[in-house]
């Protein structure tokens, strides 16, 4: 890890726009998404059936779990679409030198 818990993931450039890209990241399985040239880093676990994002769907800001159709907002988590009532984590991200960087660090 790097300082204020920030942890290097992935080159930017790596990150398609619209896409769900997929990675573990000290032990946390994190989805990493990309729109309108913003990038976005949320727990890849949905708060339903716990079901992975990587086959789910990204529509703007919408990120839609492929098991059950729930759906949550990407920049911060919250639920957007039923069957799921509760949110997901969402991590801050910036760029550093090109790198995408999040920091896990607990929500206190």
């Amino acid at each position: 890890m790097s300082e204020h818990g920030y942890t290097v993931v992935a080159p930017a450039d790596d990150i398609e726009e619209k896409k769900i890209h997929s990675f573990e990241v000290d032990g946390v399985g994190i989805a990493i998404c990309r729109f309108r040239d913003e990038f976005f880093a949320i727990e890849n676990r949905c708060s339903h059936a716990l079901a992975t994002f990587d086959d789910g769907r990204l529509r703007g800001y919408r990120i839609t779990c492929p098991l059950h159709g729930a759906t949550f907002d990407i920049r911060d988590g919250s639920v957007t679409g039923a069957p799921a009532k509760k949110p997901i984590r969402s991590f801050p991200v910036r760029i550093t030198d090109g790198m995408i960087e999040v920091d896990l660090s607990p929500v206190d």
